[in-house]
């Protein structure tokens, strides 16, 4: 179970739908009759940019760790079992990282865009408890019988879920506008 498993594909689709909803919105408005003579006019604030800047560096972590491929296992259990329990682990370690760096999100300049970030820690939370339990249950067992493995991929696909409940739920939660208005001043943002 390398990188290119369905798994980690879930865990970059998390990540890129991250950058397309709250890097990526557009900016809504209307166009000044008078060309602006300062760029400071458009600026958003400081903090609001930092913001922004480290919620599309969480993005970008996730994108960057879901493209990393890993050699296949051979048929031999053990080295199957090894090669479960580290890709399992890694995806762990992703999650960890990546919920480390959301909870350090708040609080945000404004209430709504932690109300965002709960929104999508909470999925991202539950389904790195699921992969944790999946990585346990490998670690535990003595080999992988076909029970070990109902249960490991029981754990997986709850986690699967999980993820994309929080997929579904980012559809539907946008930054505030100052926010939206800050991505090409982020550096993270501008990262494609």
């Amino acid at each position: 179970m390398g990188y290119n498993s369905p798994m980690t594909r879930w865990v970059l689709l998390v990540g890129a739908l991250l950058l397309s909803a709250g890097c990526a919105a557009p900016v809504a408005g209307k166009p000044v009759a008078a060309p602006v003579t300062s760029s400071a006019a458009a600026a958003a604030p400081d903090e609001v940019v930092r913001w922004v800047d480290k919620f599309c560096g969480v993005a970008n972590y996730l994108i960057a760790a879901g493209s990393v491929s890993a050699g296949q296992p051979t048929g031999d259990p053990a080295r199957m079992k090894q090669a479960m329990s580290e890709s399992l682990g890694r995806v762990v370690d992703v999650l960890d990282v990546a919920l480390h760096d959301l909870a350090e999100l708040s609080p945000a300049p404004d209430p709504a865009a932690d109300t965002s970030v709960e929104l999508i820690t909470t999925p991202l939370a539950e389904a790195r408890d699921k992969f944790a339990a999946a990585r346990e249950a490998v670690d535990n067992a003595p080999e992988l019988t076909g029970e070990v493995f109902e249960g490991v991929m029981k754990n997986m696909t709850e986690a699967v879920t999980g993820m994309t409940q929080g997929v579904e739920k980012l559809a539907v939660v946008s930054l505030p506008e100052q926010f939206q208005r800050a991505v090409p001043q982020a550096p993270n943002c501008a990262q494609r």
